[in-house]
């Protein structure tokens, strides 16, 4: 008689402590709530920088997308933009662009191509994508580059 008594006031207890903090943690304000007077920060992909030279690191591997160091970019007009490959790769990429020759026309070209890094100037104001092609010819794995210039 008294194993059973001992065990539903076993039973009681723990009923009554999943209770209690069922209703201790629900009253909880789950809801988070930004502190006042502190700004919020500007996503680094969408910020307009004003240095005069823009660098986007490159990088892949045998299989995956591409991965770039930033994929949004607010440019000004005269900027630089610098495409350079991550250190160690010295595989063959392809960029195309993608719009209305944005890379080309509004973004034009700068140098050559044999230090491993791509060079673009901003001459107007546009915005348009880049196609960052791994192995020269692997679509399915580009990635796209975004650049806005104001």
């Amino acid at each position: 008689m008294k194993t059973i008594y001992n065990t539903k006031l076993i039973q009681a207890a723990i009923l009554l402590l999943l209770l209690c903090s069922l209703l201790f943690g629900g009253c909880a304000n789950m809801n988070p709530v930004e502190p006042q007077g502190q700004p919020t920060p500007t996503s680094p992909s969408k910020q307009t920088t004003d240095a005069q030279e823009v660098k986007v690191t490159y990088n892949y591997g045998d299989t995956g997308p591409v991965e770039l160091s930033n994929n949004n970019l607010v440019m000004k007009v005269g900027q630089k933009l610098i495409l350079v490959p991550a250190p160690g790769l010295a595989k063959n990429t392809r960029f195309t662009s993608a719009n209305d020759n944005f890379f080309g026309d509004i973004m034009q070209q700068e140098g050559d191509q044999t230090s491993g890094q791509l060079v673009f100037v901003a001459k107007k104001a546009g915005k348009g994508k880049l196609l960052v092609i791994p192995n020269g010819t692997e679509t399915d794995r580009a990635t796209e580059l975004w650049v806005t210039v104001q």
